[in-house]
């Protein structure tokens, strides 16, 4: 380290062995708003960024650090520069933690940098927000200071990002979630749950699946409230970046030509277009596609589709005619288009339910002209519009509200599940369900509860006073669950609601049932589930699935699970199996998405054997 000399005697360590699989390098730059409006800002050419941060003897540097957890933190190094004096710096955290001490010797360009390397001491920190200080100290009368580029640091916490180091994302560790009911609770028999998330890029797909087994289970209660983490943010919009899936456009060539020589094009491993031409004045081209339908939970391969061809140029009218290979096998009756210069964009309509997911679907274009010459703009396959949803109240009282919803083209079509309440009415053909309570604040009523026909229920307590509504978060699928999907679900038949009493009984297609009773109060919405009956095997089937979103820290609708109000993991880590009486789904990072989303406890208090 040039410049650089060390002014310990001897180096204390405190040997702590951190497996560097499990520890973070992370950086933390010097510029930010706060310092550049404190201290001068050097543009260098050298620095990270194109800016240092200038740091002199009265005004020492402060930098914001935060922790997702309790770790073990080592500052590595300290990228800075110097010019014409000696200079000497302290660096601490929190006012009191010293980290080390450096001498440095003058330089003649303040666009030369050093590094410290490792500084001596290493410290245990609580999570949350931390202060690291550099001061500089007078060795020289006239000394400038130095010019800070960044410090880097090792954690030991394989979560941690730069963003949750910069205090852009806040995490709190969890310490209470308390049992409801402590003695039934721990004579119950253990429940298992077993990790099979996968990563994901996309805040709108929920990765997070866990299901939860018991083949004893007599009865649980999902308990749903507010975050425990404190925010005043309700960031509720969604993020569809990195989801391409979400998108209307199930396949797109752009900018090709059709004539007799024209070759294959291929687009992103779904779709081949690829063309002949039995003559001169003719030219078949033949696309080749799949589509996800409900194995992986989509509707793309039951909803109708438009195939849009647009043109840019043509030398002369074109006669293009479009069949499609049904999911049955035979081929539908061809529709003819004549393009011309004046008309260059034609739209083909494909009824709902002709595709497979099994199979290739086939789409067979004939073009024909005497002069076949024609240059492409697009050619698109498209979902259908979906038409709106169709709400509708069926029933209502001074103490719940419960709405009905109509789905055009459920995921799982044919299937829907009847609703029977108490008061002899039925109501064929929902998709799912909407539970409102009553708020005492106002006039209004908050919406508490949702269930859907895959068995996905969703949970949350009355909205705070002072916000119109807060949005749902994780999911807990009630019920065992098929496999034939990567989409878990069951399939709820009916619903008999006795509504004064905010109880319904779920009646799956497989004979199976199960007794919700529902109770929402300012702090908390809870359901027990009691009188639960299975036909199929418990052993192998859970008896509920807990359903989120994991993206990255500060982007995520869940990211820590507590077993027992003991121990704590991360939602996305490796544990396999875990087993415990007592659940907890929550976030110790706040969150960007969906902020004020329930944390959720899933708790077993009575099982057939102990």
């Amino acid at each position: 380290m040039s410049g650089v000399t060390m002014t310990l005697t001897h180096l204390t360590f405190s040997f702590v062995w951190v497996c560097s699989m499990c520890a973070r390098d992370l950086t933390l730059p010097a510029y930010n708003l706060r310092s550049a409006s404190n201290h001068k800002v050097l543009p260098l050419a050298a620095a990270t960024g194109g800016k240092a941060v200038l740091v002199g003897s009265e005004e020492p540097l402060s930098l914001n650090v935060c922790l997702r957890k309790r770790s073990m933190v080592k500052l590595v190094n300290l990228r800075f520069s110097s010019h014409r004096y000696n200079t000497q710096f302290n660096v601490t955290f929190n006012s009191g933690e010293w980290m080390g001490t450096y001498y440095v010797k003058p330089d003649d360009d303040w666009n030369t940098f050093e590094n410290t390397g490792i500084f001596p001491y290493r410290y245990t920190l609580e999570p949350g927000w931390h202060v690291i200080k550099v001061y500089v100290q007078d060795v020289d009368r006239y000394t400038e200071g130095i010019a800070v580029d960044k410090l880097m640091f090792e954690v030991d916490d394989p979560w941690m990002d730069n963003d949750i180091l910069s205090c852009k994302v806040i995490c709190t560790e969890k310490n209470n979630f308390p049992s409801r009911l402590p003695s039934l609770t721990n004579s119950a028999m253990p429940s298992r749950i077993e990790q099979r998330s996968f990563p994901t890029q996309c805040a709108e797909v929920d990765n997070v699946d866990i299901p939860l087994y018991n083949a004893y289970i007599d009865s649980f209660t999902i308990t749903s409230s507010l975050p425990q983490y404190k925010s005043f943010s309700n960031r509720r919009g969604e993020n569809t970046t990195h989801c391409p899936h979400l998108s209307a456009e199930l396949w797109r060539f752009d900018n090709f030509t059709i004539q007799p020589s024209a070759s294959d094009a291929i687009y992103n491993k779904t779709t081949r277009m690829s063309f002949s031409s039995p003559s001169s004045n003719k030219v078949i081209v033949i696309l080749r596609f799949y589509l996800e339908g409900q194995k992986k939970g989509s509707v793309d391969s039951k909803i109708g589709s438009l195939l849009t061809l647009r043109l840019k140029t043509l030398s002369a009218p074109i006669t293009v005619a479009m069949w499609y290979k049904e999911k049955w096998g035979n081929l539908s009756s061809p529709e003819t288009k004549q393009f011309t210069k004046h008309d260059l964009q034609y739209t083909w309509s494909i009824p709902d339910f002709m595709w497979t997911e099994d199979n290739l679907n086939y789409i067979i274009l004939t073009i024909e002209s005497e002069n076949l010459n024609a240059l492409v703009e697009n050619l698109r396959l498209e979902k259908r519009p979906f038409k709106p949803e169709k709400h509708q109240t069926i029933y209502k009282s001074d103490d719940v509200h419960i709405v009905a919803v109509y789905v055009e083209m459920w995921w799982l079509s044919p299937d829907r599940m009847s609703v029977h309440l108490t008061n002899g009415q039925v109501f064929e053909g929902v998709a799912y369900l909407q539970v409102y309570r009553p708020i005492p604040w106002n006039d209004g009523y908050s919406q508490v509860f949702v269930l859907y026909q895959d068995g996905n229920a969703r949970f949350i307590p009355v909205t705070p006073d002072g916000l119109d509504w807060i949005p749902f978060g994780t999911s807990v699928i009630l019920g065992q669950t098929y496999s034939d999907s990567i989409r878990p679900y069951t399939s709820i038949q009916q619903l008999d609601i006795d509504p004064e009493r905010w109880t319904m009984r779920l009646l799956y297609k497989d004979g199976g049932s199960m007794l919700l009773n529902i109770n929402s109060t300012y702090s908390e919405t809870r359901a027990h589930v009691s009188q639960i009956f299975f036909t199929r095997d418990r052993h192998t089937l859970p008896f509920a699935t807990i359903r989120s979103m994991y993206v990255t820290e500060g982007n995520t609708d869940v990211d820590s699970i507590k077993v027992d109000n003991d121990q704590t993991y991360h939602v996305m880590d490796q544990w396999g199996n875990l087993q415990g009486r007592q659940f907890a789904f929550y976030r110790s990072c706040i969150s960007r998405h969906l902020t004020l989303s329930p944390d959720i406890q899933i708790e077993v208090l009575k099982t057939s054997i102990t």
